[in-house]
């Protein structure tokens, strides 16, 4: 009889860092996916005179305030995650997307709405890069295209989650809900960041 597979390799401390930093760094990046949806989701009531009666031209502006500070994050936090590591850089960007999203839930204008979606758009920016050399860091060339195929299932199952989420939330208690609930859930995920990632092993 042939010995059975190993679930763990040789060193099994090692090898349940790794899956741990795999799973932390998956629902880490799923997560800020909470946050991002929610204007989306949100925009359709704001838009009522019983909402904000914001205009397609201000719905508009909140949308390119954070595209184009989403573009502009992508070069600073590459640097950043290199510089300062990922758990840094990505825990910074968790905490100001969760206020950005507390914020954006909170407001009574377009102007500052503007303003936060901007600091959204900035604050997203730091998941991609720094959690992409995180998971890289935790695993060997010859791995990396399998396990970043797996990984990369997180924009995808969090971007579905994130606009249901915000939506069911928002549904019956409203708008200002669906800021608001998946900011408190991006919140507690940023416990779990911290208290199971590393940046190294």
């Amino acid at each position: 009889m042939g010995t059975p597979p190993r679930l763990f390799g040789p060193d099994r401390k090692y090898d349940r860092w790794r899956w741990q930093i795999f799973a932390i760094t998956w629902l880490a990046y799923a997560g800020f996916y909470l946050t991002r949806k929610s204007f989306a989701v949100a925009k359709i009531e704001m838009g009522k005179p019983s909402g904000l009666g914001l205009t397609d031209a201000q719905m508009s502006a909140v949308d390119g305030a954070f595209l184009m500070t989403y573009a502009l994050g992508q070069f600073l936090w590459g640097a950043c995650g290199d510089r300062y590591g990922p758990r840094k850089v990505v825990a910074l960007g968790m905490l100001g997307s969760v206020v950005g999203a507390m914020a954006m839930g909170s407001v009574s204008f377009a102007i500052p709405l503007v303003i936060f979606s901007a600091l959204q758009g900035l604050c997203q920016a730091t998941g991609w890069s720094p959690l992409a050399k995180n998971v890289g860091t935790f695993f060997s060339r010859s791995e990396r295209g399998t396990v970043m195929g797996l990984w990369l299932t997180n924009y995808a199952l969090g971007g579905a989650i994130g606009s249901v989420y915000a939506g069911y939330v928002g549904g019956p208690w409203g708008w200002r809900y669906a800021f608001w609930f998946p900011a408190a859930t991006l919140a507690f995920t940023l416990l779990l960041f911290l208290l199971l990632q590393r940046n190294k092993p």
